[in-house]
């Protein structure tokens, strides 16, 4: 579902910040460039090599992560990338489930301003130790 959100992000050297929510540590993005089904046909290659480039360059292991706040666009086709990526590239070793999944099923798809949203939302589970819970969820894969 559509949405309107605004969202701001104020970001501070950590010397001159009065409160730190979170730190930065890395960021990175790719692109499987044309393809004729449009851009709302996501790659499973292309999200697996992502996130497994993204750990790797920064140094965090998957066994490190907690909670993974997840694109999530609701979509048939997306959704089910995006988790067999997740999986495959973070979950392989994990010895414990790595929580998944996204403020947009509470707030919908604000487009532009979704990955603030998100990025708030998971600043707010740090500080209160609490995960949204992602509505209309039934039955977890296995």
């Amino acid at each position: 579902m559509r949405s309107e959100a605004i969202a701001i992000l104020y970001l501070q050297k950590a010397k001159d910040a009065r409160r730190i929510y979170a730190t930065y540590v890395y960021a990175k993005t790719n692109c499987d460039g044309f393809k004729h089904e449009g851009i709302t046909y996501p790659s499973y290659n292309m999200q697996k090599e992502l996130l497994e480039e993204l750990y790797d360059d920064c140094g965090v292991t998957p066994e490190m992560l907690s909670y993974m706040e997840a694109h999530a666009t609701g979509t048939p086709v997306g959704d089910p990338v995006e988790v067999d990526a997740i999986d495959q590239a973070l979950c392989l070793k994990r010895t414990s489930p790595l929580l998944t999944g996204s403020v947009k099923s509470n707030l919908g798809h604000s487009e532009p301003s979704s990955s603030l949203c998100q990025v708030a939302n998971v600043f707010i589970a740090i500080e209160t130790g609490i995960i949204t819970p992602t509505i209309h969820f039934k039955t977890p894969r296995k």
